[in-house]
């Protein structure tokens, strides 16, 4: 299935042209849904307040440089998402002779400053393992999901790993070998969880 709208000119909606990428996204099915329905979130919530009363026409680089500089003085991190959905959708308007070039290539690049990690250290990790070993015990517990036994190994398999809390979940039997000279886990997947959808195991890790 192709995009619904052949008829893009640079006089368009900038509205339009993010539904015929939208649609394009989905015509093509190369990437995950999930990662599709983030490109949606982000270009809603992030980029559209600011261009969706504009034309193609009226968006030029300066806007465009503008408008990440702006957002990279609320956070690095939104100013990269914007960055990303902005750059993808002009590409697909440049791909497909909508507009002569993409007008991203030529906004300034986001300049991050160097910071050091966080990273928990020995005394944090023994206090969330003791708060772990008390709500189990059910001391103090009050109200929320009834201890399972399970938090307490989740979290040792996570520091032991650096695995995502994702990709731990996903763990099978299989995945587990204790019988090698090292005992080793296999990361071969991970949960997912959409809107509107029930909870599955996905076959690959988020990385792969």
């Amino acid at each position: 299935m192709q995009p619904t709208n052949g008829y893009l000119t640079p006089d368009s909606a900038f509205t339009d042209l993010v539904k015929y990428w939208l649609d394009d996204i989905d015509a093509e099915g190369r990437i995950s849904r999930t990662i599709r329905n983030l490109y949606e979130r982000n270009m809603r919530t992030l980029v559209l307040p600011v261009f969706q009363d504009l034309t193609l026409r009226e968006i030029g680089v300066l806007r465009c440089d503008q408008f990440i500089k702006q957002m990279a003085k609320l956070s690095c991190s939104r100013a990269k998402q914007s960055r990303v959905v902005l750059r993808l959708a002009l590409e697909l308007a440049v791909r497909h002779e909508i507009l002569p070039t993409n007008l991203m290539d030529h906004v300034a690049r986001l300049h991050r400053e160097p910071h050091t990690p966080d990273a928990l250290t020995a005394v944090e990790v023994n206090k969330i393992r003791t708060a772990i070993a008390r709500w189990e015990a059910g001391v103090g517990h009050v109200s929320g999901p009834r201890p399972d036994g399970q938090l307490s190994s989740i979290v040792e398999v996570m520091l032991g790993t650096s695995a995502r809390i994702g990709e731990v979940l996903a763990i099978r039997r299989v995945d587990v070998d204790v019988t090698s000279a090292v005992p080793c886990i296999r990361l071969a997947g991970t949960i997912v969880s959409r809107k509107g959808e029930l909870t599955f195991r996905q076959n690959h890790s988020k990385t792969a």
